[in-house]
């Protein structure tokens, strides 16, 4: 089987094969849903991700409102240590 590749930044890893994030050397603990939203955004980074584009990655089989996305994101941002209001990962555009 091939490797799986990780992304590294700042001092976070993803680590898909295990559905990990590290910060470090400790396990940043995030729900299945959270942690594949923050999959496909680190694999499309530099890149405009669309709510709809998030909506068929990630729930593609079910139908969730905007509210589902917010709340994961919280939990992405929350396990990043950051906020909507100050970014240093996440980037929302207007």
């Amino acid at each position: 089987m091939p490797p799986v590749s990780q992304w590294s930044f700042g001092p976070f890893r993803l680590d898909p094969r295990n559905a990990c994030l590290w910060r470090g050397t400790e396990v940043v603990p995030l729900p299945p849903t959270a942690f594949a939203l923050l999959h496909y955004l680190v694999t499309h980074a530099g890149q405009l991700v669309t709510k709809d584009e998030l909506f068929d990655a990630i729930w593609a089989e079910t139908v969730v409102s905007e509210v589902v996305l917010k709340v994961r994101m919280g939990e992405v941002r929350k396990a990043l240590g950051e906020t909507a209001h100050a970014p240093t990962w996440l980037v929302q555009m207007p």
